[in-house]
């Protein structure tokens, strides 16, 4: 029987609330034109806006992109680590989602492959045996995670960790880029091509980050 896991956990729980506030950002600024501040915690608002503090925060709302990707590499670390070991001893490969709920899913794949439906989440990730490169079916993967909200996508094994991360709304400009990168990555021959075709992207509100673990 594979193996599978719903729990909670710090990193999980940060993940739910810093994606909250940054749908919340969003919202406000698309329906009201004012953009919110922020204290990691709190959204303030100079302007009357329901729901959120009046004042102004000590960062721009924006920076919570990044936090939510520090929070991503923090639950890797400290969550999905030992699944990532297991890959590289048997080669079966596991995914984990960060629920809005606060929870975690983790879920056995096959050997050398993960594959399910995609539940609504904040992020995702996978581990590899290999290096921690996403294959071009990871990238149409993680097009289709960004479409439904999400905010960072990763594949990881005990030493490192390729994390993309949204840094502001996923636009069309931002998922030509990726499905370009996607289409080079499926032509690679080589090493060589695919460190170029990685090297060679730029998207205008999507990072692309390289973690040692």
């Amino acid at each position: 029987m594979k193996e599978q896991k719903i729990g909670v956990h710090d990193t999980s729980v940060r993940l739910a609330k810093l994606s909250s506030l940054v749908n919340r950002a969003e919202e406000i600024f698309e329906e009201n034109d004012v953009v919110c501040t922020t204290d990691l915690e709190d959204l303030f608002s100079e302007v009357p806006v329901e729901g959120v503090k009046s004042g102004k925060g000590p960062y721009p709302y924006s920076i919570l992109y990044r936090e939510i990707y520090m929070a991503h590499l923090n639950f890797l670390k400290q969550v999905f680590m030992d699944y990532s070991k297991k890959t590289m001893g048997n080669g079966v490969e596991f995914i984990s989602f960060t629920l809005d709920t606060g929870e975690y899913v983790i879920f056995e794949g096959e050997e050398n492959r993960v594959s399910l439906p995609m539940p609504h989440g904040v992020t995702s990730a996978h581990t590899h045996p290999g290096i921690c490169l996403f294959s071009n079916p990871d990238l149409e993967t993680a097009d289709n995670l960004l479409i439904k909200g999400y905010f960072s996508i990763g594949v990881m094994n005990p030493e490192c960790a390729l994390i993309l991360y949204r840094n502001g709304p996923y636009t069309l400009e931002d998922r030509d880029s990726l499905l370009d990168l996607a289409s080079k990555v499926k032509k690679a021959k080589t090493l060589e091509e695919l460190t170029k075709a990685y090297n060679s992207f730029r998207a205008p509100n999507l990072v692309m980050s390289l973690n040692r673990l």
